[in-house]
């Protein structure tokens, strides 16, 4: 019997949930492969793969590791009508803004994101709990019920979390809302073009964890269960209209094909 591709993930990576989309919108059947994290690294060893190649897809002896090798194998084999990279030849222009855009949301706003989200979430294990556990292997979860703080330690080191850097995070998420804020002032539906792309779904994932949007694949809390400096925060995100648009991309298309 042929086995399914499954993806390697670590289960509140920005990239993954951008990952989950792709994969659905595309219409490719997978299994996810959840893992904890600092446990995700070791999973991703096992399969010949470096610490930072997720999410990965792995068909057969065939790896896709990361959003930029899984976009260029499988957007190319998508219909025309539903690619969510422009022709680089035939739209070229739009080809060029749109891997810009999709760049620049995924690794400078998308790190901002990264920074301080789990800055702010990694004290508080009961708002974690469900993000880093639902699915994993059940020693990784048992691992987690004694020795977060272990994991929260290497996390807080491996990813060289503190005040300063959170502070510049934020800032630079607050960039990344400015710069769409200001494309949708002119009433488009779509960051690019008139039609979705990957620039729509690399804000809307980068950005979900700031707003804690629903349909966000990574286990969120709800937003009356954060502290109250967090709420401030992500509640004035929400009321912006790049916060907006946020959630208006996971109801429209979250899980859909278009």
């Amino acid at each position: 019997m042929t086995k399914s591709p499954f993806m390697v993930t670590l289960l509140p990576s920005v990239d993954v949930d951008l990952g989950r989309w792709l994969m659905q919108h595309w219409d490719q059947a997978y299994d996810e492969h959840p893992h904890a994290p600092i446990f995700h690294v070791l999973a991703l060893y096992w399969y010949g793969l470096g610490a930072d190649d997720y999410p990965a897809v792995i068909d057969g002896a065939e790896k896709w590791a990361g959003i930029e090798k899984m976009v260029a194998h499988y957007d190319a084999l998508a219909d025309p009508d539903r690619r969510l990279v422009p022709d680089a030849v035939r739209e070229k222009d739009l080809h060029d803004e749109v891997m810009a855009l999709q760049h620049d949301f995924r690794w400078v706003m998308g790190a901002g994101t990264v920074d301080w989200a789990y800055y702010s979430f990694l004290p508080h294990k009961n708002l974690t709990w469900a993000s880093f556990t639902t699915g994993v292997p059940w020693f990784e979860k048992l691992f987690l019920s004694f020795g977060y703080a272990i994991i929260r330690f290497l996390m807080t080191r491996a990813l060289h979390l503190n005040a300063e850097n959170a502070e510049k995070g934020l800032q630079a998420v607050h960039e990344g809302f400015d710069k769409v804020d200001a494309l949708l002032a002119d009433g488009r539906k779509f960051l690019a073009g008139d039609r979705l792309t990957l620039a729509d779904l690399a804000f809307a994932t980068s950005g979900a964890p700031m707003v804690l949007a629903d349909g966000y694949g990574g286990y969120l809390p709800a937003i009356d269960k954060v502290p109250a400096d967090m709420q401030t925060v992500m509640r004035a995100l929400r009321a912006r209209p790049a916060g907006a648009f946020i959630q208006r991309m996971y109801d429209a298309y979250r899980g859909q094909s278009v």
